[in-house]
């Protein structure tokens, strides 16, 4: 995978960070209804498993 696209990955998950963050502030304020905040953690979730797995695969292809 290109550095790009993990770089892309990386700003996603951090967004994401960022908004649940200020949700998490915010608490009964916040914009962000309950169906948002598990796509955001969904989002997270994927993402980070997507760059954990990535790594492992280029090295079997090295190998």
């Amino acid at each position: 995978m290109t550095t790009s696209i993990q770089s892309l990955r990386s700003k996603s998950i951090r967004q994401a960070k960022l908004k649940l963050d200020q949700h998490r502030e915010l608490g009964l304020k916040s914009p962000l209804n309950i169906f948002q905040v598990a796509e955001l953690l969904d989002n997270i979730r994927y993402s980070e498993e997507k760059l954990s797995d990535e790594p492992q695969g280029f090295a079997l292809i090295l190998n």
